[in-house]
């Protein structure tokens, strides 16, 4: 039985080695880098990172004791910012007489075209219980909001990044030029937390960018909902919807028996309603609360301090989340990974595999995704290296391209005749946080390179992603409306 102790933790503070509560994947202590075998040089770098701290998405647990506050003041650096306007100037005059404003011709970007940038100040508004508005606090986060926090987290990941495959290794240039815009890619999914996040990660990761008058300019881009592949897009797929579904409602069956035992010690914090996972709140709504309290110094319920809680709470909601990955149903586990990650992993090793196979005549050497914990997860449980913990905040994920140097290694003169290696030796290595992950798909021998279990050939990575294409070819678009029925005429 938990304990039912309500009073509140006894220390707010952030503490950086209570992994229990804030989650695995995180670099707090640097990216601990190892070095390879000096036969290998490090020739293309991705990195899938969550984005930093922010407020929790939904207001819970204001009864509790302490009670979590519906305000949190944490956002002031995003409340100062300049926005890109148009000054449009005036046309010719029309048959009144009136000269109508017109977007001018191109180019559309210089110091004499249309673009300029204006100061701005973001503030939020409330209401009382008279629906009467009432103006925020300074500083006052929305919803789900990157906080002054989730900024400075994520610029320390770029200056990490930096320190490493730029100062370290040398995989780029110290200063970009505009001739090396091929050789960055940088990418966020379209919500304003992990945009926010890419750009704190970039100003770390390319200090230049603080000169006005740079000559390069990153480019950071953004896909539509709909086509969006760096998350598992249930929006877009309604049979990953249904599957989700299924499992979460599944996830529910087996732990919220369990979670009964916690009751006593939960309830009270939840307006007396018991954890459950579809529950009301849910049961990850109150694990995603905690978390942000603790990554911000809030105060919060003893009891979720409690570890023999908070590993049945966050097993409970990894699960509900997750397990459609470890699906017992061979072809349900396949569908469930292919959906959700598949057309992710498919690009990842599309790009490494054409970095492999044209070496410098392909420009790309660093790539950054700021993405989401369910990204992490996803990619992770996909190739089966998944811990079951719930990704911490700006936790990363890396994989790591390396040439094999040595001659044993470079292609045969046969190979114009088809007879031998047509490509030097390539391995790939994943690194989780400062943690380098070994690979099931890659642990027979031959599939990775002898004495370094974590180093996997190119060859047994691809073919792990190419084991989860349909045999048959269908397109993830086509698969993903089985199941659905008759479309609406709307």
């Amino acid at each position: 039985m938990a304990s039912a102790s309500a009073s509140a933790s006894t220390s707010a503070k952030v503490v950086e080695d209570h992994d229990l509560l804030l989650g695995p994947g995180a670099t707090r202590q640097g990216l601990k880098w190892t070095a390879p075998p000096s036969r290998l040089e490090l020739v293309q770098v991705h990195y899938l990172v969550r984005h930093g701290e922010r407020t929790p998405v939904r207001t819970r647990l204001q009864n509790a004791k302490p009670a979590i506050p519906t305000s949190w003041p944490y956002c002031h650096v995003g409340s100062e910012f300049a926005a890109a306007v148009a000054d449009f100037a005036p046309g010719p005059p029309d048959a009144k007489g009136k000269s109508p404003a017109k977007v001018p011709d191109g180019p559309w970007r210089g110091p004499d075209s249309w673009r300029g940038k204006m100061d701005i100040r973001k503030g939020t508004e409330n209401t009382d219980r008279h629906d009467r508005p009432v103006p925020g606090a300074p500083g006052e986060c929305l919803l789900g909001e990157l906080t002054d926090l989730g900024r400075q987290s994520t610029h320390a990941l770029g200056q990490l990044l930096r320190e490493t495959y730029i100062d370290k290794l040398g995989l780029l240039p110290q200063r970009l030029s505009a001739d090396d815009a091929n050789a960055v890619y940088f990418r966020s999914t379209n919500m304003s937390r992990t945009v926010e996040s890419a750009q704190s990660l970039i100003r770390g990761l390319l200090p230049q960018t603080r000169d006005a008058q740079d000559e390069y300019t990153p480019t950071l881009l953004i896909r539509n909902g709909t086509t969006e592949n760096l998350l598992p897009n249930t929006f877009g797929c309604a049979r990953l919807r249904a599957l989700d579904a299924q499992f979460a409602s599944m996830a529910a069956q087996v732990h919220n028996a369990r979670l009964s035992a916690f009751d006593e010690g939960i309830a009270p914090h939840c307006d007396g309603a018991p954890p459950r996972i579809d529950g009301h709140p849910r049961l990850n709504g109150i694990l995603d609360t905690v978390r942000a309290a603790v990554a911000h110094g809030v105060p919060f319920p003893s009891v979720f301090e409690e570890p023999g809680t908070m590993r049945v709470v966050e097993r409970a909601v990894v699960d509900e989340w997750f397990s459609g990955y470890h699906a017992e149903d061979a072809a349900l586990r396949n569908q469930y990974r292919r959906l959700a990650m598949g057309r992710l992993l498919n690009d990842l090793a599309g790009r490494l595999y054409n970095k492999a196979t044209n070496g410098d005549r392909d420009p790309l050497k660093l790539a950054v995704y700021c993405a989401h914990d369910t990204s992490l997860a996803g990619l992770l449980s996909t190739l089966d290296a998944f811990d079951n913990r719930w990704p911490a905040f700006t936790a990363s994920l890396g994989l790591e391209l390396f040439r094999d140097r040595s001659p044993a290694a470079q292609p045969s003169i046969l190979s114009v005749l088809g007879i031998g290696r047509s490509a030097p030796q390539h391995y790939v290595r994943l690194r989780y946080g400062d943690k380098s992950l070994k690979l099931p798909a890659c642990a027979a021998k031959g599939a990775h390179l002898e004495g370094e279990p974590e180093l996997c050939t190119l060859e047994a990575f691809k073919s792990a992603v190419e084991a989860l294409r349909r045999p048959d070819g269908m397109s993830w678009e086509k698969e993903c409306q089985e199941g659905r029925g008759s479309k609406s005429s709307k």
